[in-house]
């Protein structure tokens, strides 16, 4: 399928021997990053936003040569190539963004685990739970970092709206209803992208939005009810039904054949509720409400870069204490769950989740 773990020579086919090292540079230097690809317009905002916490981009790996150097040149970037090999081995570089296409993460992920780099890695790692758990252990080995950009905990709606669960603002959670609708638009991007890349836009945006579910309420998908329209739809409308861990349900539409909508990302409670709207579309910030009492109020919230939030909140813990940041067993737990609802769709019957 294209997403299986790549062990040749240029992905390090052995971990014995680097297996615990640390991120260590000279004195004085700053801490350099290299770059995994280089479609996505979001990229060329990390980059500016791994400057502004004071370390420096080094590197750019691209399979194409000309990319990488256009990259390089219009970021400012010094290095650019398609070979792995120097990139791993220049000791000023620890971390490791990997924006390439899905069936690429994989094999990039295992040669930057692989030379001790902590990964910063756009979300999912790859397109199966099962290659995104081995994903996982082979960071755990080598004792490096494996952290997902998912860019819907970076929003400070979100965030409020996590801490207001967690603070017991609207009582007991008993339901979640997310909404995400209109014609599909690609995020911005240097060049064309290909959709037959092994992944398809129902993959990315579920994971996202199941993802969103676990992050506010703290609550594991134990089954999925999923219906669509016909089998032919699968890649453009979808409903589905998660029951959580803590007894509530988690209902998600996801549709890419309506008009364009409004999302919104409701939180129910037995005391109130959140109601963020305009949260998934990636244009603008939205708005908080919170209901109670048959009244509504709105919430403010300062909006942020989620780019410099995600990059401030990575390199000052690099996954390794509590953070708000997606880890690689998120990625695991959300693809274990879109592959639940994806089975529930095609069996029509209600699916357990694994653990």
């Amino acid at each position: 399928m294209g997403c299986e773990i790549d062990r040749d020579a240029s992905g390090l086919h052995s971990l014995q021997g680097i297996a615990g090292r640390d991120v260590s540079v000279a004195a004085g230097a700053k801490v350099g990053w290299s770059f995994m690809g280089t479609g996505t317009i979001a990229t060329e905002l990390v980059v500016e936003a791994i400057r502004s916490v004071g370390h420096s981009p080094l590197w750019v790996v691209s399979r194409s040569k000309r990319d990488a150097d256009h990259f390089a040149e219009d970021l400012g970037i010094p290095h650019s190539t398609t070979e792995l090999g120097p990139v791993l081995q220049d000791p000023s570089v620890g971390f490791a963004y990997i924006s390439a296409s899905l069936k690429r993460r994989p094999h990039y992920i295992t040669a930057a685990a692989g030379a001790g780099k902590h990964i910063l890695c756009d979300g999912p790692i790859s397109c199966t739970s099962k290659t995104a758990s081995a994903l996982v252990e082979l960071c755990r080995a080598a004792r490096a970092s494996l952290v997902v950009n998912q860019r819907l905990r970076a929003s400070t709606i979100h965030q409020t709206m996590r801490r207001l669960v967690r603070d017991g603002d609207i009582g007991a959670v008993q339901s979640i209803v997310l909404i995400r609708g209109g014609p599909y638009q690609a995020p911005p991007n240097r060049r064309a992208r290909d959709f037959n890349d092994g992944s398809g836009i129902y993959l990315d945006v579920s994971v996202e939005n199941i993802d969103l579910a676990r992050f506010l309420t703290g609550a594991e998908p134990v089954e999925a009810t999923a219906l669509i329209t016909s089998e032919k739809m699968v890649t453009s409308q979808a409903t589905y039904i998660l029951r959580l861990s803590d007894g509530s349900l988690f209902q998600a539409h996801e549709s890419f054949r309506t008009a364009d909508i409004e999302s919104m990302v409701l939180v129910a409670g037995d005391r109130g509720a959140l109601i963020a709207q305009g949260t998934l579309n990636g244009r603008t910030s939205g708005t908080l409400m919170r209901r109670a009492d048959g009244r509504n109020e709105a919430v403010p919230v300062r909006d942020h870069d989620v780019h410099l939030a995600t990059v401030r909140e990575f390199a000052n813990t690099r996954g390794q204490t509590p953070s708000w940041l997606s880890q690689g067993t998120d990625s695991v737990i959300a693809l274990r769950t879109v592959e639940a609802v994806a089975m529930s769709a095609k069996k029509r019957r209600t699916v357990p989740i694994q653990g």
